[in-house]
């Protein structure tokens, strides 16, 4: 289940980095698609793969969280070093 949580995290991050907000409806649709069928099939139970599936959901979330704020941050350095005020120097 870490690998799964991690895979997620790191999947939100990327999704972060790139697109909108409204990306994370299909791609948590989708996760919790296949989070549940490998989970039965893999002799977890059904409320295990469901938790498994919600804590996934959660660390996507995350990543995603952690990923748009990465891009915010690099777009504001890169505005700090476009944009700088010049230095007044003495003469």
């Amino acid at each position: 289940m870490t690998e799964l949580l991690i895979f997620s995290f790191l999947a939100g991050a990327v999704l972060g980095q790139r697109f909108r907000v409204l990306v994370l409806l299909p791609v948590t649709f989708f996760l919790v698609l296949t989070v549940l069928p490998v989970g039965l099939m893999t002799s977890l139970g059904f409320l295990e793969g469901l938790k498994a599936a919600v804590f996934a959901a959660i660390a996507l979330q995350a990543g995603y969280l952690f990923g748009s704020g990465a891009r915010f941050a690099l777009a504001a350095a890169r505005a700090a070093r476009v944009f700088a005020r010049p230095v007044k120097a003495a003469r």
